[in-house]
């Protein structure tokens, strides 16, 4: 079976789904996050303090590809759709689930998170950011499925049901 990614903004749920997941499919999970951080033995937070964003998604992309292509579950950084290079692999390479959630729902679950430097970033417009980030996850998606108001239970049922 091919890897299934999962994209969508920060605080969509691609890390807890992707968990849910694992344990119905008996599949693999890998975070490109996580691997980011395995691989270059820095905390995202402390590669965005030392060298930058752009670095950071060089970063994304190198461990993107190095990801397990069949029978693996990804969970995707929120701004991995943002390098064409990464959205044509994406679409190449799995079955890739949007999952979509509104500004309002993203607030109510971010709302005491520290862990994330563009949330975490008054100089961002976080809002504008989902926005704009949007059509390039509807581009590379197989599937979008809306996650506001449901449990991670639910929305690991639907994605099942769709598989």
């Amino acid at each position: 079976m091919k890897s299934i990614y999962l994209v969508g903004f920060m605080g969509s749920g691609k890390t807890s789904i992707a968990s849910a997941l694992k344990e119905s499919l008996h599949m693999e999970v890998q975070d490109t996050d996580d691997l980011v951080e395995k691989t270059y033995k820095q905390t995202i937070p402390e590669i965005f303090a030392k060298k930058g964003e752009k670095t950071f998604r060089e970063y994304e992309t190198e461990v993107l590809k190095s990801t397990n292509k069949t029978n693996a579950i990804i969970a995707t950084g929120g701004g991995i759709i943002e390098k064409e290079e990464n959205r044509k692999w994406l679409e190449q390479h799995g079955t890739v689930i949007f999952l979509q959630t509104s500004w309002e729902e993203i607030k109510r679950r971010l709302i005491n998170d520290g862990s994330r430097p563009i949330w975490n970033n008054q100089d961002r417009d976080k809002k504008e950011l989902l926005i704009q980030r949007t059509p390039k996850y509807l581009e590379v998606a197989d599937v979008t499925i809306d996650t506001d108001g449901k449990t991670v239970e639910q929305l690991k049922n639907e994605i099942i049901g769709y598989l």
